[in-house]
Formats: structure tokens, sequence, C-alpha cells
């Protein structure tokens, strides 16, 4: 920010965190030092020192009006900072004491905007009287979705500056706003279009004597409204995140209350919610996991692609294609008749007038986007693609027929990929004439909504190809996780536990209402038998043919889906599997089969929800000491983001941190009987003995202690 020196004498407090400079009107403009750029300290230090600042310059009388950027650095490590003062009450109730002193200073506080700010670095401009903000940025409190809330002020100013429902927009969804957003929302007073501008708003705001008493849009609230305005919200939240319950609580609060109380009862909450095991568990996964899995720096070369080549052009490949186009890159989508891809094609339309309709996408990128997309039914179409994807039925010979055909096409160097849920890939690159650059990526559907993609790497794969089936999973958007090839790879098998056991609790006789709530109840995205219908059950069977061998409760569960097809209970599209649908409003009932047997003993429900809660965490360690994965963080990735495992815990391999070791093999001792799932390692035997955890805060541990 460049402004005048003034000759007038003011004796400026001394920082080595802050840089300061003043104008002719004797307004302090105050940004951050290279030492605060360059600190290790904690945020909670730095807001110390900045507010101790501000209040001395407070004091001085000649001081007109302070204005100040965000005083906290662009840094990786801010949270994992935050839950090191874990627990610190009296600090962080102490520095938003401070806040208030600079809320209600006599004289004006502004703050600017200049970049786009996120939850604890959005806090502090917070506490000033006026926000100006630059028109391209961005502002966001994710915190809620990363298992805290916004914290530092952040929950308590926000919910003074905004109505009710505009501030659990931000702070129980994590809404990412931009500036004309903000400023009709009023969680910021002015636009500027750049720094210097900004700059002369804030002086001639500060020398306009303007009030700068905030009050809020929604201020005072009638309770009732309150109360079901954020009724809204707990419909759509994941209740059992740490955050969520003090961050309703505090929205409540700072409508009731006064600032102060408004504050001190965060500070309260906030110190609370970090010292929570699973809170640390969330951020690791969902914030650390997926921003280092996410991170570029992690692929060595580069890969450009031009044009993808998509073959089939069912609900996975027309996914595929539409991400491919709205990345920018070239897609042929090939099918066996021009009608079918085609067909394809219109997905894209539909998902192009949808984002549309929501004021996301204009008409012009639909146009755009559309045009990148090319339907083909002739092989030949495919020449010179970058990478093709095979998006065909499981079936290995169907796969096979299609390598052969279309992989001749790919330009020299080029990439080929099989997207498959449990096809071994190192089987289906027999089938390649280049199996070092064969390799595969499991989408997930719908493909659009869905952000994980699984990059399995066959015995063959050499690391180019690796490097480059990750750039494309990056460029589009996706989060990648790299695994190791074995039949069902990590997702998919771990999946195929969760089912398997339902199906097994099913057979003994516990109710199936009381199964699909206790999956709901220990937090999994969607219940078994539900998703099963989704599936549907011929599906489900299938994939259990191309598997090399079934154990007997494999067996059991698959034997008892064959039962339920020769019936035609097929699945949702059939009208009938594990639920009886209403074709004509959509409706859906559970379906109890009388041919089972009831248990005449009630199960308590914590035992269901811990039976499918550890199955997928013991098969996760199976899979972490067979070398499928490398890491146990790829592991909760593709736990919550793939399967919809409960994210509460942080992801599969995390939940038996949380258990802890010796109980969770305990547990599982218990269910040995009820099917070969419950097979324990004896190398986890012995990790239990030495009471290992995967983790210790954000650092992983593995391999294990020998």
């Amino acid at each position: 920010m460049a402004t005048k020196r003034n000759s007038l004498k003011i004796q400026l407090p001394e920082s080595e965190a802050f840089n300061f400079s003043f104008d002719v009107n004797g307004i302090v403009i105050i940004g951050p030092g290279e030492a605060t750029k360059q600190t290790q300290l904690s945020p909670l230090v730095i807001l110390e020192k900045f507010a101790v600042l501000v209040a001395e310059l407070i004091r001085l009388k000649d001081i007109a009006g302070i204005i100040y950027q965000c005083p906290l650095a662009d840094t990786e490590d801010d949270y994992k900072r935050m839950f090191d003062e874990a627990g610190n009450y009296a600090r962080i109730n102490a520095l938003l004491t401070q806040s208030i002193s600079i809320n209600s200073a006599d004289k004006p506080v502004v703050a600017i905007i200049d970049r786009p700010l996120s939850s604890i670095q959005l806090a502090p401009m917070l506490w000033s009287h006026y926000i100006i903000a630059q028109e391209n940025i961005q502002l966001s409190l994710p915190d809620t979705a990363l298992g805290i809330f916004p914290g530092l002020g952040a929950t308590a100013y926000t919910t003074q500056r905004l109505s009710v429902s505009d501030a659990a927009s931000m702070l129980i969804k994590g809404a990412t706003i931009n500036a004309t957003k903000a400023l009709d929302s009023g969680l910021i007073q002015q636009i500027a279009v750049d720094a210097e501008n900004a700059v002369s708003m804030a002086v001639n705001w500060v020398l306009a004597g303007a009030s700068h008493n905030k009050g809020s849009n929604g201020a005072r609230e009638e309770q009732e409204n309150i109360t079901s305005q954020l009724a809204a919200f707990k419909k759509k939240i994941n209740p059992r995140f740490p955050g969520i319950q003090p961050c309703f609580e505090l929205i409540e609060a700072g409508k009731k209350r006064s600032l102060a109380e408004a504050l001190q009862l965060e500070a309260k909450k906030y110190a609370e919610v970090l010292q929570s095991p699973f809170a640390r568990a969330i951020m690791r996964t969902m914030h650390y996991g997926v921003k280092e899995a996410q991170n570029t720096k992690q692929i060595s070369g580069t890969v450009n692609f031009r044009k993808i080549g998509i073959i089939g052009a069912g609900m996975m490949g027309s996914g595929i294609a539409y991400e491919v186009a709205k990345a920018g890159i070239d897609a042929c989508l090939k099918d066996t008749t021009i009608e079918l891809a085609e067909k394809g094609k219109q997905y894209s339309e539909k998902c192009c007038d949808k984002l549309i309709s929501l004021g996301k996408m204009a008409e012009s990128e639909k146009r755009t986007l559309l045009s990148l997309i090319q339907p083909s039914d002739k092989a030949t179409d495919l020449k010179n693609a970058d990478m093709i994807i095979e998006a065909v039925f499981e079936q290995e010979t169907l796969k096979g027929s299609v390598i052969k055909e279309s992989e001749p096409f790919l330009k020299s160097g080029g990439i080929f990929s099989t997207n498959t849920t449990s096809l071994p890939i190192s089987r289906l690159a027999k089938h390649s004439t280049q199996p070092q650059k064969f390799i595969g990526m499991h989408f997930f559907s719908p493909v659009d909504r869905m952000p994980l993609v699984e990059i399995i790497v066959g015995r063959q794969t050499d690391k180019a190809t690796v490097n480059g089936a990750i750039t494309l999973a990056l460029k589009l958007r996706k989060t990648p996780i790299v695994v190791h090839d074995s039949p069902a790879f990590f997702t998919s098998r771990i999946f195929f536990n969760y089912l398997l056991e339902a199906i097994t609790m099913l057979l003994e006789g516990i109710p199936a209402a009381e199964i699909e709530t206790g999956a709901l109840h220990a937090g999994f995205a969607v219940s078994p038998l539900a998703v099963l219908d989704e599936i549907s059950l011929p599906l489900m069977a299938h994939v259990y043919d191309q598997l090399p061998q079934l154990s007997s409760s494999q067996k059991r569960c698959y034997n008892y889906l064959k039962a339920l097809i020769a019936q035609h209970r097929e699945g949702r599209k059939a009208g009938k599997g594990f639920y009886d649908y209403d074709v004509a409003t959509g409706k859906k009932q559970l379906w109890q089969d009388r041919s089972i047997r009831l248990s005449s003993q009630t199960t308590d429900p914590a035992i269901i929800q811990k039976r499918l809660l550890h199955v997928m965490a013991l098969d996760s360690y199976r899979c972490l000491d067979e070398g499928v994965l490398d890491q146990p963080i790829d592991g909760d990735i593709g736990s919550i983001l793939g399967v919809g495992y409960a994210a509460h815990t942080g992801g599969a391999i995390a939940h038996m941190d949380q258990v802890g070791l010796a109980e969770f093999v305990k547990d599982c001792d218990s269910f040995s009987g009820y099917g070969e799932q419950w097979y324990i390692p004896d190398s986890l035997r012995t990790l239990a003995k030495q009471g290992y955890v995967f983790y210790e805060g954000f650092t992983s541990n593995w391999p294990q202690i020998k």
C-alpha cells in the first residue's frame, strides 16, 4: 500500500511483525512485516501481537484512524498450530476480549481485503468497523466441514454482521462468496478495483467521519424466526462433526446475547472442540490429506492433455466425458452406435442446464463445453488421443476386445486407462501391447459430483504413466489416491465388506430396518441395503463372479443375492429389491424377507454400528499390510470420499485409532464367529500389544513399529 509519509511527530510503537506507514492526516496503515510472513508462530500468537499493537495505536491522540491488511500470512500450518494451542481457553478468550476494544474503539478502524481469505485469516478482518474488499476476492469459512467451526471471533462477528440465513450459509454450509455477495449480505461495506483504490476509499471513509457503529443486518431477529431458519440448515448437515452443534448454539447466542457474551462463549466452545480427537482426525484427512493428494508437487514431469478418448457412453463414460470437456480438453465419446454416443453427450447438456438454472454457468460456457465433446461410433475417431479411458461393462472379455481395438489409435507415448470396479489391472494389461502404459482409473458415479479418483497401478505400469493419470485427475479437479493392484483394489474391496456384513446380519435374523438405521446412526453416507438396490443385485452378483475366489461368507451372500434375483427382486430399477418402490410417487418402503426367521433376541444397536464400522476398518488395515495402500491417509481419504465411510471418524484407519487397537482387536475377535471377514492379521495383533497408533496428531507413524 503506497502512502505519503508526513512530518507529524507521531511516535509509533515498535514491531517486527508488522509494517507501518501513515499519511498527512495521521491515518496509520498496517501491513504484515517480513517477520510475520516467514514466522513459525501460531495464528494465536500473531493475532495477540496484532491486537496489542492496534490497542496502542488507538490510545495515541494524534492517530486519526487505522487501516489494516490481513495480519496473517498464507501458511499451510495455521490449523495445526491452532490444535497445538488446544484447550487454551484463557488466551483465546483474552484475545477476543481485546478484539472488542478494537471493534468498539472511538477511532475508525478499516480492514482491507486484498486477497482471497478463509477461516482464521478472515477472522481478524471482521473485528474492524468497516471492510473494503477488492473486486476479485473470494471469502469462505469452511471450518465446520473440517471438524471444527470458525473461531477467533469469526463466528460471533459474522453472526453480528449478517442475517441468520446468510450467517448459517457461511458458517454451517461453508459457502464461498465473492465480493458482490459479501457486499449485498453486509459482510463488507465497499468494493475496490485494486489496492490503491482500496486505500483511497478507506482514507476517504475515515476522513468523512462516518459512523462506525456497525450493527447487524438481522440484529435481534425474533427467536421463533431464528429457530425455524436454523432448523432448515440442521436437516442438511452431519451432526456428528464436533464443530456443528457448537456453531448452531453460537449463531443463536449471537442474536440473543451481547457481543462480549457471544465472544466469551465462542472462545469456550472453540477450546473444547480443538481438544476433540475426532476434530483432529477430520482435519487431518479432509484438509491436510486432501490438499496433499491434490498437490501437483508430487508429480515429476508434465503431461499436456489435448484429447481424451472415452469408450462407453453409459452413465460412467458420459460423466467422464463431461468432466473432461469441463476441463477444456477435447473428448471423443465412443459407443457401438452413434445414437448411443449422442445420448451420452446429452448427459453433459443436462449437467450444463442445471448449472445455468443455478446461475453457475453462462449459455456461452455451455456451448463451448458441448463443442468439445465429439460423439462417435468409429474407433478411428480416437486417433492421436493422449489418453483413452474405457468405461464399458465390467467383463474381462469385453474390456479385452475394447483394449485391442482402440489402443492402436493412441498417440505415441499415450496412456490407456481402464475404469473398473474390481477387475485386476495386471490381468487386463495382458490384452495391451504396452502394459507399462496401462493403468486403472476408478471414477465414482455420478462422476460430476463424486470427488475421488482411485488410480490403480499394475505390476508393469511405469512411473510416467502414474504421473499422467494423477495429472489428468487433477485437471479434472478430482482428488486422486494411488493404490496397488489386487482384486477389487481398495475402495471396492472395503465397500464389498460393508455390504457383506449387512447381508450377513440380515441372514442372522437381525431386522432389515435395524441394519439400515444402524448404518445411518453410525455415520455412513448411505445405508447398505439401500445402496445395494441402487447398484442392482445382478450387478453385485456379477462382481462376485469376477473375483478369483469367494470365502464361505461371500458365497453365502452371493447365494442370497441370486435367490432374490430369481424372485425378480433386482433393485430400484426393477421396482423391488431390499425395498419396494412406488413408481407413481417415487417413494420406497423397506421390505423384510419373511423366509428369514427373525432373531428372538434384540441386537444392541451399538453392536450393529460397530460391526459395520469395524469390518471396513479391519479390511483397510489388511490393505495396508498387503501393500495395496502405501499410507494410512490414502485409506482414510478413499473410504470417506469414495464409499461414504463415517466422515466424523476421519476415515476407516483413523477409526482404529479412535477405538484404540487393543479394544479394536478385542471387538473383532468377538465377531469372529460371523465369518472370514473378521480374520485378524498377526501383524495387527502385534501392533495392538505395542500400543501402536497410526497417527500422532497430524503425523503418520506408518510403516509400523518393528
